[in-house]
């Protein structure tokens, strides 16, 4: 991404391609937001909820996007690759043993590919 773009990313290969749990963008594409989000208000719905809320006035106020698929795993959208260490984001696990266990996957494959990877704390 060239310095002072707007960008956000669209983050999966699913229905829209933009799940809130984990939406990117340039800090130059947040204060273009923040100066017409009121173009937004009365124009956007809410059917999909905040991210297709935010993506459609991203779309709408004239803001680019990237896309990158690999970053977020998500169960319901049947990326469910845990064993992928490039995915930074684990979502939707309702039980913190099903995230743990997901994240814990990647990080193995991390180790067993001899890729860096940070450990947080648990």
């Amino acid at each position: 991404t060239p310095q002072g773009s707007r960008v956000y990313l669209k983050n999966i290969n699913f229905k829209f391609q933009f799940l809130g749990a984990l939406e990117i963008f340039t800090r130059e594409a947040l204060e273009h937001y923040f100066e017409k989000s009121g173009e937004c208000a009365g124009k956007v719905g809410h059917q999909g909820g905040e991210d297709y809320y935010m993506e459609a006035c991203m779309d709408g106020i004239g803001i680019d996007h990237q896309t990158d698929f690999k970053l977020l795993n998500d169960k319901y959208a049947a990326t469910g690759n845990c064993n992928d260490p490039w995915v930074v984001g684990f979502h939707f696990y309702k039980k913190v043993s099903s995230w743990n266990e997901c994240h814990d996957a990647a990080v193995n494959t991390a180790k067993n590919n001899n890729m860096d990877y940070v450990m947080l704390e648990k």
